[in-house]
């Protein structure tokens, strides 16, 4: 049965909303109950949020390791539980201005694969759990650090004691957590007072919408969501042979390819294996 209105959004969130009540809106507002969101961003963070409806919740998975890139002020001086702005204030001291250069020269030296260990308030598990919910039951535990890569950092301002960067990021990269390491470097602490997220791979805040201006034909389709993969126009005898689980035989050298029918409908991805394709991920779209 063909599964309508599938697809993904590009949602421009305002501040003040979690992520997930951002799917529960949107979910509502179209009346679709299967919704997902990839990535999340914080209450007070804003911008570039992508919701998946139905068949579009197929897709994220293939999104997910995509470089983002943020927007970010951080206040040189102030640190909070949190290092953002819903967290208690711990320490907040006026400190001497720096040079310019040396703000400059700091964020180059971020640049590459750094380690981070992420904040306590963040989703990620240890031993089950998620680190937040031990900050929650004032529970110790040692974070595990992980490697996480800067893909390029650029200085927008510095009116101090306000730092504003343009950072694009691999997957799992706290912004906040850069933030404070960056200001560690300086000798000082900072948090992060405003988050944009701007982009997700080819994907831009320019093309996005707000919840309330946000309507069904703003849906980007599963295939043109997954241009990173070819399409491949198939037969009617090799579209029932994917949609049975058979492998096909497709001139083509690419490790994951998109086959759809003599409509363009996307029917699955199909991953290579010797000189035929296996069908890995199906879609209900027709």
């Amino acid at each position: 049965m063909r599964t309508i209105n599938s697809g993904i959004l590009l949602v421009n969130k305002e501040p003040g909303m979690t992520s997930r009540k951002v799917s529960n809106l949107i979910g509502a507002k179209f009346g679709v109950k299967k919704v997902g969101h990839l990535g999340t961003l914080d209450p007070f963070a804003t911008g570039l949020l992508i919701i998946a409806l139905n068949e579009g919740t197929k897709v994220l998975p293939f999104l997910e390791d995509d470089t983002k890139t943020y927007v970010a002020v951080f206040k040189l001086g102030l640190l909070t539980s949190t290092l953002d702005p819903e967290g208690e204030i711990i320490e907040e001291k006026i400190i001497p201005e720096f040079k310019e250069s040396l703000i400059r020269e700091t964020l180059d030296s971020f640049v590459g694969e750094i380690t981070q260990i992420p904040p306590l308030t963040s989703a990620i598990r240890v031993d089950g759990k998620r680190l937040y919910e031990y900050a929650h039951a004032g529970e110790e535990i040692e974070v595990p650090s992980r490697q996480v890569m800067i893909h390029h950092i650029r200085l927008i301002s510095y009116i101090h004691p306000y730092i504003e960067i343009e950072v694009s990021v691999s997957k799992g990269t706290y912004i906040r957590t850069l933030g404070e390491d960056i200001a560690n470097k300086l000798g000082t602490h900072a948090s992060t007072v405003v988050l944009t997220r701007t982009k997700q791979g080819k994907l831009s805040v320019k093309n996005a919408k707000t919840i309330d201006e946000l309507t069904l034909d703003d849906l980007i389709s599963p295939s043109a969501a997954l241009s990173n993969f070819p399409i491949y126009k198939v037969d009617d005898i090799a579209i029932n042979d994917v949609r049975n689980g058979r492998k096909i035989t497709v001139n083509s050298t690419a490790e994951i390819i998109q086959v759809v029918d003599n409509n363009g409908v996307l029917h699955a991805l199909c991953r290579k294996n010797g000189p035929d394709y296996v069908p890995f991920r199906g879609f209900n779209l027709w």
